[in-house]
């Protein structure tokens, strides 16, 4: 459902308002009518659902402002990979995405009930906040607290992405030839790093090979870094934008290879550096950006730019 940067900001406004609707019946009596319209996951992202529950609010000028209150009730779906407040639901190739309070807890609870949702258009990508939960046709738990602070992956168009940028084999660096890893490099320093499009059959998530840690102390979550592993030379990802995290977690949790756009961006030109051979990764010949990488039929941007 494509929204105007006017109707996205009133959307806001109008979430402030009472989302329970009601109606005048027979002499005077009040009944609620259910705000939350039933509707797939599918179907309300295509824009084939029409969202036909609304509410009204009055503006500065007096003048009372009709919005459409993207309400919906949704089977329970089966997530394919959660991360705190943050669940990721495959249909086919599409992806969805769909919060709550402490989700990787909640779910377990959700099967066979109902959601009433809100989509949500930010933080971008559009997504889902789980509202109510509803067990054969009982209400379980309603109002409920949208999380806040969650991060989201940034998911680029097919448009916004240059599928003709050539492809590279990256199985020939090696490194014990210098010249092998320095032609991967910009000619002229200054200049944008070379991009190019290839596959990683293996990609690992593991302490820091530089890292140092006094004897007995476990590492952090900050202490882990990503590599891709090679046969000649592995090299570490730098860089990750927000929510590229997890949906490379993703990627590792199904052992998928990994379709990406890279662009090395240094090399290790210590030999006696490249020479020491660590534990899973080998031998760690450089860094590179994942500018985005597949998963379904999904861009992920891979590499966050504002650093």
């Amino acid at each position: 459902m494509k929204v105007s940067r006017h109707w996205a900001s009133m959307f806001v406004l109008g979430s402030l308002a009472i989302l329970v609707l009601t109606g005048v019946v027979g002499c005077g009596e009040e009944v609620v009518v259910d705000p939350y319209q039933y509707a797939s996951l599918n179907g309300i992202m295509s824009g084939d659902v029409k969202d036909t529950t609304h509410t009204k609010i009055e503006l500065e000028s007096g003048e009372l402002q009709e919005f459409g209150l993207f309400a919906f009730e949704v089977d329970a779906p089966e997530f394919e990979y959660i991360v705190g407040d943050i669940g990721i639901v495959r249909s086919g190739n599409q992806l969805h995405f769909m919060v709550a309070k402490d989700l990787q807890n909640l779910a377990p609870r959700l099967a066979g009930t109902m959601l009433g949702v809100k989509q949500t258009f930010s933080p971008q990508p559009t997504h889902f906040v789980i509202e109510r939960i509803k067990r054969d046709g009982v209400i379980e738990v309603e109002d409920m607290a949208a999380p806040t602070g969650y991060v989201l992956p940034r998911l680029l168009r097919a448009g916004a992405v240059d599928i003709t940028e050539p492809g590279k084999d990256m199985t020939d660096a090696n490194w014990k030839k210098r010249e092998t890893l320095s032609a991967l490099m910009p000619e002229n320093e200054g200049d944008a790093p070379l991009r190019f499009q290839t596959g990683y059959d293996r990609i690992v998530k593991v302490p820091r090979h530089d890292l140092e840690l006094e004897e007995g102390v476990e590492p952090t979550a900050e202490d882990m870094a990503y590599y891709v592993v090679l046969p000649l030379g592995s090299w570490e990802i730098v860089d990750l934008a927000p929510g590229a995290d997890y949906m490379m977690d993703l990627l590792l949790s199904e052992d998928l290879p990994m379709v990406a756009s890279v662009s090395p961006i240094s090399w290790v030109e210590d030999y006696q550096a490249r020479k020491i051979e660590h534990e899973v990764i080998g031998h760690v010949v450089g860094t590179i950006h994942i500018n985005w990488f597949k998963y379904a039929n999904t861009f992920v941007q891979g590499f966050r730019d504002e650093f």
